[in-house]
């Protein structure tokens, strides 16, 4: 009797230690891409969580305009980049081969000071060569004349091939 006790005591013990924690999923969300990323049954793929690679790139390329470096921008950009600037309509095709359109950009600038409040990369699900990081921050630029301006921006730099390919940005001022 003392081991049938034994024995249900054991296994009530081993039957209350299961898991109650709910995992986390590991995708979701719907991603429609115009060239038609699809599972075999016509649903959307997923979103997952981007390459840590891929976001090293999409940093990189973010800090190294804060810094005014246009040459490491160059560096990490495809030779043409789709711009989508948060302060003009429409989307432009950047020469990024060489430094003109930056410097362009940034000839009145005598610094940038970004304050990043979060950062996601974010990847379709399968997909081992594409992740778009999102970047919410705020950005201070003092300009040569002494003057400032200042906007909050959520930014989205896709990364395709371990290559910076399109910059998509809204912006609000503050």
């Amino acid at each position: 009797m003392k081991q049938l006790i034994l024995f249900v005591l054991g296994l009530t013990l081993i039957s209350c230690s299961t898991k109650t924690t709910t995992e986390s999923p590991k995708s979701g969300g719907i991603w429609h891409l115009s060239d038609g990323i699809f599972n075999s049954d016509g649903t959307s793929k997923k979103a997952v969580i981007g390459e840590d690679s891929d976001l090293k790139i999409a940093m990189d390329f973010f800090y190294a305009y804060e810094q005014l470096e246009p040459e490491k921008m160059v560096s990490l950009s495809e030779d043409v980049i789709k711009f989508h600037p948060g302060d003009l309509a429409g989307v432009f095709d950047v020469d990024a081969s060489n430094t003109d359109f930056i410097d362009e950009r940034q000839s009145t600038f005598e610094t940038i000071e970004r304050t990043v409040v979060n950062v996601t990369p974010l990847a379709v699900e399968g997909s081992k060569n594409y992740t778009v990081v999102e970047i919410n921050f705020t950005e201070v630029i003092t300009h040569k004349d002494g003057s400032s301006t200042s906007a909050h921006y959520f930014e989205r730099i896709h990364v395709e091939n371990k290559k910076v390919n399109r910059v998509v940005q809204w912006m609000r001022p503050m």
